[in-house]
């Protein structure tokens, strides 16, 4: 037996365990229109959440597993904020929106049954845990591990390293001149952060205290970066995989450089999957579930410039 196939008869019998105890409620996000395939409506999935996985790796692992499924007339539309799937199986339309905007954005719509799967680069709030009705183990999956960088401009190069300590003062704003980190060079800190509805706020923000720093938040990572490159005396978060042509280096922390499997570095983190109880009884969401976690689900994950789960540490 396949770990694919095991992990789909796993979720299948968790499916066949919620269905008789769970609640009815809006998140299954189904148009019921009739009895026969040509009667009921479209089906409708939305994933919504964390960009740093929506960006890339989960439209890949989409792409793979829509592919292998063999739905008929597949289509995929690029939208402002996301993609737009449509394809047609055993004679029912579906659609499916993909929508990253954020993993609080994600654990959100999740509660208020507006998507049925969040993506998230943190773990979710004990208090929103406790707003999803009867929320099991079984709805959390772990898909990668991430690095996030602390990066400085390249004209501040020759500073290889900074302490736990000495970043925690700079995000809390005790540390204010770059001329209290090296007498090399002075000029006011700038933090360049992701906005609050990020899983990558809050991370960092876990590790180092509250946010006390003259800063800039941005949507995403691309516009982020683009502020450090112009900025000669800005610090910036950003994920591990970086783009290349950029006027920007990499510091070490506490000893230690961004490595996705180094397990002592400071900013390594989990990336994860959320489910909508109701969605462990639709065969498309525990089928997809086992995907991400099969062998060619984690090939996609380490193509996509994150740390599988299968790699040796």
């Amino acid at each position: 037996m396949t770990v694919f196939q095991i992990k789909h008869f796993f979720y299948a019998l968790v499916l066949f365990s919620l269905w008789a105890c769970q609640p009815q409620g809006a998140s299954s996000l189904v148009e019921q229109g009739g009895d026969s395939p040509q009667q009921l409506g479209p089906k409708l999935y939305k994933i919504t959440g964390s960009k740093t996985l929506g960006d890339v790796l989960m439209p890949a692992l989409l792409d793979a597993y829509l592919g292998q499924l063999q739905v008929e007339k597949l289509e995929k539309e690029h939208l402002s904020a996301g993609y737009l799937y449509r394809w047609e199986q055993a004679g029912r339309k579906a659609r499916l929106e993909l929508l990253p905007k954020g993993s609080q954005a994600g654990f959100s719509a999740l509660v208020a049954g507006q998507a049925q799967m969040a993506m998230a680069s943190k773990v979710i709030d004990d208090s929103l845990a406790k707003s999803l009705a009867a929320f099991k183990n079984e709805q959390q999956l772990l898909l990668a591990y991430d690095a996030l960088r602390v990066l400085v401009h390249k004209e501040k190069a020759e500073i290889k390293e900074l302490s736990k300590l000495q970043l925690g003062k700079i995000f809390r704003g005790e540390i204010r001149d770059w001329a209290e980190i090296d007498l090399r060079f002075s000029g006011p800190i700038r933090l360049y952060l992701r906005n609050e509805q990020s899983g990558s706020f809050h991370f960092v923000q876990q590790i180092l205290g509250e946010l006390g720093a003259s800063h800039k938040q941005q949507e995403n990572f691309d516009y982020l970066l683009q502020d450090l490159a112009n900025d000669p005396n800005g610090l910036a978060f950003a994920p591990y995989d970086l783009p290349e042509g950029l006027s920007i280096s990499s510091l070490a922390i506490a000893g230690r450089t961004a490595q996705l499997r180094d397990l002592q570095y400071l900013f390594r983190r989990p990336l994860y999957l959320y489910l909508d109880a109701l969605a462990l009884k639709d065969p498309f969401w525990v089928d997809f579930m086992a995907f991400c976690q099969s062998e060619e689900g984690q090939k996609i994950v380490a193509q996509s410039g994150f740390a599988n789960l299968g790699a040796p540490l």
